[in-house]
């Protein structure tokens, strides 16, 4: 299906109160969407933490950009000892109703094993975490027990209200949907904010979101189909509040990481999915604008997507 149908109905949708929420029907209506969600989130939330080597036996501190639909993510955290975890969205879009049905993969053995290996409570002391997961009456409730705050919408200023510093910083495909500068403000305050000995690790997907699967792909567009056009060309289709990807590739992050003087300790790029190339030749001008320096325009499609592991 052509990609500028899917776009025409998200513009449509943002303009509703509940247009992201509708733009998610689709997915919520397969029969394995929250044993998938919890897999995803789960499975996410521990491969990057095993990238730091963190210290939790001193109280450390999380902060999670884009808690989106699951609050998964930050209670992996929690589970794995940290002692406060902020989690941050720009809607609240969270509801116990569908946590609910979430809360029986917590006894999945696999996630046991895994998160027992690498945190600093016994595995007995998990599952009474879990039994007090499972026994919670409301998402305060659960936020009152595992020390979680939910901030949604919020602000940089709000984050800052909570807690002063973090030893970990961490986003899921997120950072694509930061405007660029709004991505300037979270690596500047990255580097206040982050311990001597703290990590930040953001995996970012790159590539245009209109050729994801589902039933509105587009199958004949390159994963970077979204590089051809102009700024006010691909604004009026895609530059609203559900659709908005900032078409920016790994160099962009690697740049602000420099700009504002935190340490790139790994970037991993992988490419996920089977690759449509794009002729570089169709990038536009536009696009190549955005970076202080691009020697070799393949670059801009290099990866499909990659995680980024930052120190200050």
């Amino acid at each position: 299906m052509n990609w500028k149908i899917k776009a025409a109905i998200q513009k449509v949708l943002s303009l509703t109160r509940i247009g992201d929420q509708l733009n998610h029907v689709a997915a919520k209506l397969n029969k394995d969407y929250h044993s998938n969600v919890f897999k995803y989130q789960t499975y996410e939330s521990l491969r990057k933490f095993k990238d730091c080597n963190i210290d939790l036996q001193k109280g450390a501190t999380a902060l999670e950009i884009g808690t989106g639909y699951s609050i998964l993510s930050a209670i992996t955290l929690s589970l794995l000892g940290f002692k406060k975890v902020v989690t941050v969205d720009i809607t609240n879009d969270l509801k116990f109703s569908t946590f609910k049905k979430q809360i029986p993969f917590l006894h999945t053995s696999s996630f046991l094993e895994e998160v027992t290996l690498k945190s600093i409570h016994s595995k007995n002391d998990i599952l009474n975490k879990i039994s007090s997961i499972e026994n919670s009456t409301s998402l305060n409730a659960l936020f009152n027990d595992l020390n979680i705050v939910y901030k949604a919408p919020y602000m940089f200023e709000d984050i800052e209200k909570e807690c002063s510093s973090f030893n970990y910083i961490t986003s899921q495909v997120v950072l694509e949907h930061m405007s660029p500068p709004a991505l300037d403000s979270l690596f500047r305050h990255t580097k206040k904010w982050l311990t001597p000995n703290g990590f930040a690790v953001h995996t970012i997907n790159f590539i245009d979101h209109f050729a994801n699967p589902g039933f509105f792909q587009d199958k004949s567009i390159s994963e970077f189909n979204f590089l051809k056009y102009s700024d006010k060309f691909w604004n009026f289709w895609a530059g609203n509040s559900i659709a908005y990807t900032n078409r920016l590739s790994y160099l962009y992050y690697l740049e602000l990481a420099k700009k504002h003087e935190l340490n790139v300790v790994e970037f991993i790029g992988e490419n996920y999915r089977e690759r449509t190339e794009l002729n570089i030749n169709l990038i536009h001008l536009d696009v190549i604008k955005k970076y202080d320096q691009v020697e070799d325009l393949t670059n801009l499609t290099t990866y499909q997507r990659g995680t980024l592991i930052l120190k200050s």
